[in-house]
């Protein structure tokens, strides 16, 4: 009976034909026992055992579920060892030549059967082992999971294996035979097919790789003698789609195909059928798309000359929507270029299309989605990484990739840099990359290629050689168009001729010479019909271009119809022989004694011109990719202060790759790359402080003193030329290292080698950058300064520190380091450090300050001096003591320099003099520090110590009672001592208080009294400070302001008498440096005084429009630091903050929206103040709508809560009734429509509709709401849906009613110029009252105004006149006042008076202050 391969299991339960086996009856659970044994005893021996017991085996797959494990175990084994058993049996009788018709149908019922059963077996099997519950958790806690009492016992992997092997081992028989036509049924093949991609679905299958391998030449033999190519692809197509982890199975099983079977069909049927994929369906299934990509990729990856041929099936993706598939076809390209086209001795074809995938890259680095140009730049990188690039293209690639780098996607922008890093490290060109070096070998190498060249005046040899040549052509030329006249040599001849005249092996260039030859020797048929051989042999030749490039033969049948035509193509035929015979024609003889010498010249001189050729374009090379190198870096400079991590590091590596490489440009980068080390990430700072310490703590020395002398070096190189901020950076590398231990001890003792000068190759400025250096280290170690102070004093402070000011201010920036002592968590602060005051030290100061006080020539003695008296302060017993000396010293010195100036010029114009001039300078900037510096010893180092010292009195008091106390006591005496120790807390907390209060009350009555050394200095401060006239030099007004700043800081007793003078100078001074130091000193004087300030912190405002970019941003500065630190209130001058947003200077700008960025993080700060709209809306104000526009974008894109919203989008409506021009009304609608509305917010708009119904007649306003509406409809829930059609419906009737009664006001107003004469005539009397009631109530408000103000107001003949046209203004949110918001009063200084005068309470325009004009004071 013949067996049927059935479709499901019930058909073999049933008989379909007379002949075909069925299984009548399944055998019942009790049978199978028994049969299975019979089975297994007779499948060693009996090959047909399979045959004999199929009944039995079909019984136990169909009855499965009712088995034990066991049971099943022992059939699949036994199923096994049969079919082993019969496929040796079948490969013996394959093997015999003549078969019988009933022995190859037994035997091929018998396959069927044994390959259906395996089929099955593995089925049902690999899913019983791979399903969820095959594996039962353990109960309670820390019990291990077991297996379930059904679970498999035998290894199932190795079973699967074996089970596969078995169907590959049927496979590879030469099975067809046992067909008649020996083509095997389409059912036993998809039985065989389906089984193995069955298996791939299971994830631990297709990890195993012998399964895999396997199964790929079942699949392999199915396709190569089974016809199941077609099915094959598509069943690969459909796994790729719904299993992503079969990507890299199946790509090992194509190569397999390819590779061991030959099926290189397949690819190009797999790659048809991802070419036909719907684009817009995967750019919705992405999974699908990802396997098609990563499947290509790898596909390429491992065979990249049978995927090239395919490509073009996959090519139209790239215009396709999903990206993923484009990322795939790109990645193709790329593996491809560089696994089969980076060879150098590519064809033509195959180098076209090299360079035609190298543009759809380049085409793809502009792609519309982010994820695609990321790729394509990644597969760059890889392309340059393994050097693949070919070196004409660099140059575009390289420009392509700089314009990346301000990609708005981070991710490109990372692989952009890590691309042109990469770009940099494998360029073929030089391993240093100055562009200044480079440019002047250029310069340098091509002059000399000029020189080089030869000249046609001197070549009079090669004109006579030409002369030879044309007279021996003119011979040759009459013969060759005799011949040509006379013999027919453009018949058509045979295709072979070519072959037969030229071989395979012969050259072009020695066929050339052998038609010459013929030539020469009068052998014209042979040179003719070789010329014509070479025409066939060589079309793309240009010297043949006569023939426009086409085959010789066709070219010559085509024309030989007319006579014409055979004529045209002689001339050609003779020209091109003229120029073969021109090109390879005999060079006549020399003479002998010149000719050896004359062709060795020549040829070398020929040799040593293509050399430096080669040379001049290598260098003009270099020299594009160097600038194309530093065009990236301003961009990447940016970069470094990115939000995004990954750009700050990708920079890092860039900048430390260009100086490695010898960019010049590369270390602006360097520099400002030093502020990172303050970086809040950790990852940013470990990769700045790695990135310096392979550039400047890694040299490539190996002895130790040269290692630490190139680390000196190159630290050093890093100061010079550093600003005050760099510097600061740069200390914190520096402790950073020592503490690492990358600065050693010998890198301290080279620096102490180079302070104290002790080669002769050490200038002075290396002996100031190693004290800076020292200092820096000494931040992480003091003990590097401590162990040394002799050393510091003998040479910073010596001879040389006497005419050198700034390695003195050096020495003293060191010594500054021993004050810093650390105080370690849970001890009592070390004892300060301190000299006597009459240590050396002490008198080397004074020797330096008051001898340098009269050399003029120094430009450095202002800060070498305050750091000096910092170093008193901090390091000598009694700092006032020594200062008050010195001042008295340096007081003797100007009155000196004064009477000897009154003796050689006399009067005034002694204080004019410039010696005079820079002693004073020079003395009150040394007492403004000394001020300064007393004022910090008291109330910090003084204060300081005395809680030290009440510590350690404590500390000592409580450790003498317990060990009074003893060790015993009770739990009722440890309260009572717990209770005592937290009274003296209190106690000292108390005392505290009362110590710092009396430090306060020393500053404010003692430091500037009379008896104070400081005092005496104060009528010539402030007669300096009042007469610019007089002391005119801006050095000195500059050091006589800040010195009077700081004499204010010091007390308030000083301070209130002298804010106006300081005021005064702030407003009227001419210099933008002195205006920007008292906007800095007003800071501080804010922060120590707050209620002095307050009343003139109008004045301060003001200065955001100074006309110096200087005072402006440094106002901004410190109006941001006061104004986020609570020390000044939010109030209505904010608006002057808002106008620096669109200031013409792009920092200060930048600064503003800083500001309020900071501000919105503050609370409500932002959402209480409309009335910054209130006053940028101001005509008079003078900010324009377009600027007003951006201000307010930039503002309330900060306000992001639905409540804040709400609340501002309901004031904004009242304040629509207040408006009094257009430009207002327009300028609120634009405000709300700046704002985010809910379905609550789009209420409000509603409720308070009548505010801004009038206002809707003005076509901006109506298209301002229009988009409020528009824009909420794309946000709002459906069930807002009523309140927006009400909104919509109420707009348009109020912009509609209001153009009607427009119209109707025009014709009113026409009609009342006929009664306007009556009407001018007079008021009526409720006019009159009306305006009575209106002064009253302006009255009463004044009044009101006045309550709160601690100044009383002046009332004079000023408000008697004719009033003022009044102008108005939205008052600000503080006042909580809704109701006239556009009162506009314009006050301000009087131009008469001298004295910026005293503020008033009243508040006026920008929140400037009334002023009242004092007298002077007396200086």
């Amino acid at each position: 009976m013949e067996f049927i391969i059935p479709t499901t299991r019930d058909e073999l339960m049933s008989r379909t034909g007379t002949n075909h086996y069925c299984v009548e009856d399944l055998l019942t659970v009790r049978q199978l026992p028994v049969a299975l044994q019979a089975f297994k005893s007779t499948c060693k021996s009996n090959s047909k055992c399979v045959v004999e017991h199929f009944d039995t085996l079909f019984s136990l797959l169909c009855l499965h579920k009712d088995l034990d494990q066991n049971t099943r175990e022992e059939a699949w084994t036994s199923l096994l060892k049969g079919c082993q058993t019969f496929c040796r049996s079948l490969e013996t009788t394959l093997d015999e030549s003549d078969l019988s018709r009933e022995e190859r149908f037994a035997s091929l019922n018998a396959l069927k059967m044994s390959c259906y059963l395996v089929c099955q077996f593995l089925e049902q099997l690999d899913s019983e082992a791979h399903r969820p519950n095959a594996v039962v958790a353990g109960k309670g806690r820390g019990k291990k999971s077991k297996p379930a009492s059904d679970s498999m016992s035998m290894d199932w992997e190795f079973e699967r294996q074996q089970g596969i092997q078995v169907l590959l081992s049927f496979i590879q028989l030469s099975i067809t035979k046992l067909w008649d036509p020996p083509i095997a049924e389409e059912e036993f093949v998809s039985l065989i097919s389906t089984c193995c991609y069955k298996l791939l679905e299971n994830p631990s299958a297709a990890k195993v790789k012998d399964t895999v391998i396997c199964i790929a030449h079942i699949i392999g033999h199915l396709i190569k003698r089974f016809n199941h190519g077609l099915g094959a692809s598509l069943k690969m197509d459909q796994l790729l789609k719904h299993f992503e982890f079969l990507t890299s199975p199946l790509t090992q099983i194509v190569e397999i195909l390819v590779k061991e079977h030959g099926c290189k069909s397949i690819v190009a049927d797999i790659m048809r059928e991802i070419g036909n994929a719907d684009t817009k369906e995967a750019a919705r299934d992405t999974t699908a798309a990802k396997a098609y990509a990563l499947f290509l990729a790898e596909l390429a990856e491992k065979m990249p000359a049978v995927v090239l041929p395919c490509l073009p099936l996959v090519v139209g993706l790239l215009d396709g929507e999903s990206y993923t598939l484009r990322n795939g076809v790109l990645s193709m390209m790329g593996e491809i270029l560089i696994k089969y086209l980076c060879k150098e001795e590519l064809d033509d074809k195959l180098r076209a299309t090299r360079d035609g995938l190298f543009e759809k890259l380049e085409d793809h680095i502009h792609d519309v989605n982010a994820f695609v140009r990321s790729k394509v730049l990644q597969i760059w990188l890889h392309v340059v990484t393994e050097k693949c690039l070919p070196l004409l293209r660099q140059e575009s690639v390289m420009t392509l990739v700089v314009g990346r780098l301000n990609d708005k996607s981070s991710i490109v922008r990372k692989h952009a840099i890590q691309l042109v890093t990469a770009l940099l490290k494998s360029n073929p060109f030089a391993a240093q990359l100055g562009i200044d070096d480079l440019q002047s070998n250029y310069e340098k190498e091509k002059a000399l290629l000029e020189e080089m060249a030869p000249e046609p005046s001197a070549s009079v040899s090669a004109d006579s050689v030409s002369d030879k040549l044309k007279e021996e052509w003119s011979t040759l030329e009459k013969q060759l168009m005799e011949f040509l006249a006379a013999e027919d040599v453009f018949l058509p001849r045979d295709s072979t001729a070519a072959s037969t005249l030229i071989g395979d092996d012969d050259a072009l260039e020695g066929v050339l010479e052998k038609i010459v030859r013929f030539l020469q020797n009068g052998e014209l048929r042979e040179a003719v019909a070789l010329m014509l051989a070479s025409l066939d042999s060589f079309p793309d030749v240009p010297l043949f271009d006569a023939f426009g490039r086409k085959d010789a033969s066709e070219s010559f049948d085509e024309s030989t119809e007319d006579s014409s035509g055979s004529k045209d193509n002689a001339d050609k035929l003779a020209s091109t022989l003229k120029e073969v015979f021109f090109l390879k024609g005999p060079v006549p003889s020399p003479t002998p004694d010149t000719s050896t010498t004359s062709n060795a010249g020549d040829d070398r001189m020929e040799a040593e011109l293509v050399k430096q050729q080669t040379l001049v374009q290598y260098l003009r090379n270099s020299l594009t990719f160097a600038r194309q190198v530093q065009q990236c870096i301003p961009v990447i400079c940016q970069l470094l202060g990115s939000k995004n991590v990954t750009d700050v590091l990708e920079a890092v590596q860039f900048f430390v790759t260009s100086v490695e490489f010898g960019l010049s440009a590369g270390i602006v980068g360097l520099r400002r790359m030093m502020a990172l080390v303050w970086s809040q990430e950790a990852t940013v700072r470990e990769a700045v402080v790695a990135a310096y310490r392979t550039l400047y703590l890694e040299p490539k020395e190996k002895n130790q003193r040269s290692v630490a002398s190139s680390i000196v070096k190159n630290l050093a190189s890093l100061v010079v030329g550093s600003n005050y901020g760099e510097l600061t950076s740069l200390e914190a590398l520096v402790s950073e290292f020592v503490k690492s231990g990358h600065i050693g001890h010998q890198v301290i003792k080279a620096l102490w080698e180079r302070f104290a000068m002790k080669s002769d190759a050490v200038s002075a400025q290396d002996a100031r950058i190693a004290v800076n250096l020292l200092a820096m280290c000494a931040q992480a170690e003091p003990d590097i300064i401590k162990s040394n102070i002799e050393v510091l004093i003998q040479e910073g402070l010596g001879p040389r520190g006497e005419d050198d000011c700034l390695l003195a201010q050096g020495t003293f920036q060191a010594l500054l380091k021993l004050s810093a002592a650390p105080k370690e968590k849970g001890k009592l602060a070390p004892e300060p450090f301190r000299l006597s005051s009459d240590h050396e030290l002490a008198n080397r100061i004074k020797t330096i300050l008051v001898k340098g006080i009269t050399d003029t020539a120094s430009n450095y003695w202002i800060p070498m001096a305050n750091q000096a008296v910092m170093v008193i302060y901090k390091l000598l017993e009694s700092p006032d003591m020594v200062c008050a000396g010195l001042l008295r010293e340096m007081g003797k010195v100007l009155l000196e320099i004064c009477e000897a100036a009154k003796a050689e010029e006399g009067g005034d114009e002694a204080m004019k003099s410039s010696s005079v001039t820079c002693v004073l300078t020079r003395v009150l900037s040394f007492a403004g520090q000394v001020a300064f510096s007393q004022a910090v010893y008291m109330e910090v180092d003084v204060l300081t110590e005395l809680k030290r010292r009440q510590a350690v009195s404590e500390e000592s008091s409580r450790g003498g009672r317990r060990k009074s106390k003893g060790v015993t006591c009770n739990s009722k005496g440890k309260d009572a001592e717990s209770e005592l120790e937290e009274d003296m807390a209190l106690a000292g907390a108390s005392a505290d208080d009362a110590e710092m209060e009396y430090i306060r009350k020393l500053c404010e009555q003692e430091l500037l009294s009379t008896n104070s050394f400081l005092i005496s200095l104060q009528p010539l401060l402030i007669a300096v400070c009042t007469n610019s006239a007089k002391f005119s030099d801006p050095d000195l007004q500059t050091a006589a302001s800040l010195t009077l700043a700081r004499f204010m800081l010091v007390s308030s007793q000083f301070c209130e008498p002298h804010l106006q003078l300081l005021f005064t100078i702030l407003e009227k001074s001419s210099s933008s440096v002195i205006r920007s130091n008292l906007i800095i000193s007003l800071g501080d004087l804010t922060f120590r005084f707050p209620n002095l300030i307050e009343p003139w912190t109008p004045h301060l405002y003001a200065r955001l429009h100074d006309d110096s970019p200087l005072v402006r941003k440094t106002t901004l500065q410190v109006l941001t630091h006061l104004i986020l630190n609570d020390m000044v209130k939010v109030k209505g001058q904010i608006s002057e903050l808002a106008t620096c947003i669109v200031d013409h200077d792009e920092m200060i700008s930048g600064l503003a929206k800083l500001f309020f960025h900071e501000l919105a993080k503050k609370g409500n700060s932002l959402y209480n103040m409309p009335d910054i709209i209130s006053r940028l809306s101001d005509p008079d104000i003078g900010v324009g709508e377009e600027d007003f526009q951006t201000i307010i974008k930039y503002i309330f894109s900060h306000i992001e809560k639905s409540k804040h919203c709400e609340s501002l989008a309901e004031k904004l409506c009242h304040r629509f009734r207040a408006t009094r021009t257009e430009r207002q009304a327009r300028d609120l609608s634009f405000c709300l429509l700046q704002l985010s509305y809910t379905e609550k917010g789009l209420s409000k708009l509603l409720e308070n509709f009548a505010c801004f119904a009038d206002k809707l007649v003005d076509n901006d306003v109506y298209a301002h709401f229009c988009q409020i509406l528009s824009k909420s409809k794309q946000f709002m829930r459906p069930e807002a849906k009523v309140t927006m059609e009400e909104f919509e419906s109420k707009l348009e009737q109020a912009h509609t009613r209001g153009l009607e009664e427009g119209d109707v006001a025009i014709k009113a107003s026409k009609a009342s110029v006929v009664v306007g004469t009556r009407a001018r005539g007079g008021k009526s009397k409720a006019a009159a009252s009306k305006k009575k009631q209106m002064k009253k109530d302006d009255d009463e408000d004044d009044e009101e105004v006045d309550v709160h103000s601690p100044y009383k107001p002046r009332r004079g003949v000023r408000g008697q006149g004719k009033p003022a046209k009044p102008r108005y203004v939205i008052d600000s949110d503080d006042e909580d006042n809704d109701g006239d918001l556009f009162d506009l009063g314009k006050e301000g200084l009087d131009a008469d008076d001298s004295f910026v005068t005293k503020p008033f309470g009243k508040r006026s325009k920008r929140g400037k202050v009334t002023l009242t004009p004092l007298q002077s004071p007396a200086s």
